[in-house]
């Protein structure tokens, strides 16, 4: 690979990289507009176990709206220790998630533990998520005091 080479792909890992983070911002601050730019306007996939399975990012963010946007709700993603592989124009990742949401209406706190496998499409110069799934591996519910 020639540094050229090497630099295309370390700017494809950072773009893919916050990609994400603005993927996790937006859910953590409920602006649904800009979960929706984060993926494709093709056909994507998005399976996120119990919450559902989808083929476009309106269908899941009608779902999220029903169920993750409530008033007295706080949520904060973490991604954290991705991993990226770029294959020309398509990429793969895969993502640790520590998830946390204080509902204060029930007084209780909800942290998981979970990943994602993801894979990413280049469209118009910009990077896309093409597939989401997330698989939790833990869950603790707490009482607030």
């Amino acid at each position: 690979m020639s540094n050229t080479e090497k630099i295309l792909y370390l700017d494809a890992i950072d773009e893919i990289k916050k990609l994400k983070y603005r993927y996790f911002k937006a859910c953590d601050t409920h602006n649904t507009s800009a979960i929706a730019s984060c993926f494709s306007e093709k056909l994507v996939l998005i399976d996120f176990e119990n919450f559902g399975v989808f083929n476009s990012a309106e269908s899941m963010l009608k779902v999220y709206k029903e169920k993750s946007v409530k008033d007295g709700q706080t949520e904060c993603h973490y991604g954290k220790n991705p991993v990226i592989e770029i294959k020309a124009e398509k990429a793969s990742g895969q993502w640790g998630l520590a998830y946390s949401m204080i509902d204060f209406k029930k007084s209780i706190r909800v942290n998981i533990q979970g990943f994602y496998l993801d894979t990413y499409i280049r469209q118009d110069n910009t990077w896309k998520i093409s597939s989401s799934t997330f698989r939790r591996l833990g869950t603790l519910i707490q009482k607030l005091v």
